[in-house]
């Protein structure tokens, strides 16, 4: 079934949203392509984790700076995660895990947030490359993950997260090859793909000595991550090396931080109830379901407070924005008090302040070597210097 026909069966208004991304998908990537212009790109023998072909967008700037953006959309961190991805929609009455393929969301980066071409935009006329996400493995995966659950029956999830990353990655490198600046970034489950993979990138930019690693609200608290890394998505083992406990999205910006020293600036950003991520932070860690409630705000608020904690501890020149602007999806139960999710793929990035610092321009000036810190109060970290992280 072609992309067309899938999106004529989307009820209303989703078939509308999707119906517009579609029409504005960019065309396949050319020998010679143009400056400042999108393309879709598709890897030869690279596969969504259902099968389907696999491809994503990217373009060539005008300056010889590249970012890379880590898409989001979920995680399997077992086989009851991995029977159940979500294609486009929601699955009514049913928990889903997962982005399953590249279904339309493979085009959007170059839509929206800080890879838009926008007048405004410091970062308009640089390279971005997008990975789009459709693996359920936080990019890492290089697995044909076989599950037999007792609902959804006997399935593959091919977990080829790391191997459509570095087929990406290697058709950029023949396009800009020895960029002054690399931005390293990504959003929900594409933020913890920075943290666990910047170091991988920097690796196939060795030349680059002005690398910046920005990780959005990629970060909740699971005590099996090594054992779904290793055994489930089977992710490379330099890579599993650095998860030694429940956190590993602190795991990794800690190791990248010791491993690479003032080489590589280092900044977190996140809400400080992140709705989607108090789902998921209630789910691995009790209660089993993913669902909207104070309990796990406030679960979710006391981990973000010991990582920021950690952070700015073993980080000196950690940049750290977090803030508190409302989910709309949360607006049910205002007394849960929980707040947006992610923020470089939202136009809000432009205009948002909290505690009077725009959020564009706190990336701004973590990419120049300027960082500060915003809305540490959220998370009663005011007096952070005298306090102990754990």
């Amino acid at each position: 079934m072609t992309e067309q026909e899938r999106i004529n069966q989307l009820p209303e208004p989703v078939r509308t949203v999707a119906q517009k991304v579609y029409d504005k998908r960019p065309e396949d990537l050319p020998e010679e392509p143009e400056r400042n212009k999108w393309y879709t790109y598709r890897p030869e023998g690279c596969i969504c984790s259902n099968g389907a072909p696999y491809y994503s967008t990217l373009k060539v700037g005008t300056e010889n700076k590249l970012m890379i953006v880590f898409c989001g959309g979920g995680v399997a961190v077992d086989a009851h995660g991995a029977a159940r991805p979500n294609a486009f929609l929601p699955v009514e009455g049913e928990d889903t895990f997962y982005i399953g393929d590249t279904f339309v969301m493979g085009y959007v980066t170059g839509l929206l947030g800080i890879a838009k071409m926008r007048e405004d935009n410091p970062f308009r006329n640089w390279s971005v490359l997008s990975v789009s996400y459709a693996s359920g493995d936080f990019h890492t995966g290089i697995a044909d993950f076989a599950y037999d659950d007792p609902e959804k029956g006997k399935g593959v999830c091919y977990h080829h997260g790391y191997t459509n990353y570095r087929a990406m990655v290697e058709k950029m490198k023949q396009l800009v090859p020895n960029p002054d600046k690399l931005l390293v970034t990504g959003y929900s489950g594409g933020g913890f793909a920075a943290a666990l993979l910047t170091d991988d990138v920097m690796k196939l930019f060795p030349d680059c000595r002005d690398v910046t690693c920005l990780e959005d609200s990629g970060v909740f608290s699971y005590p099996g991550w090594r054992q779904t890394a290793q055994e489930q998505w089977r992710t490379p083992q330099e890579i599993c090396d650095r998860l030694q406990g429940d956190n590993i999205a602190l795991d990794c910006l800690l190791a990248l931080h010791r491993d690479h020293g003032d080489c590589v600036k280092i900044a977190f950003g996140c809400t400080h109830r992140d709705a989607l991520l108090a789902q998921c932070e209630g789910r691995y860690n009790g209660l089993g379901r993913l669902v909207f409630s104070k309990e796990n705000g406030d679960k979710f608020q006391a981990m973000l407070s010991k990582t920021v904690a950690a952070l700015k501890r073993e980080i000196p020149d950690v940049a750290l924005y977090i803030f508190d602007k409302p989910n709309p999806e949360a607006r049910i139960a205002p007394e849960y008090g929980l707040t947006e999710h992610t923020f470089i793929n939202s136009d809000y990035v432009f205009d948002y302040s909290y505690e009077g610092v725009k959020l564009l321009d706190w990336i701004v000036d973590v990419v120049e070597g300027r960082p500060h810190q915003v809305g540490l109060s959220l998370l009663g970290l005011e007096n952070i210097e005298t306090e102990q992280a754990f």
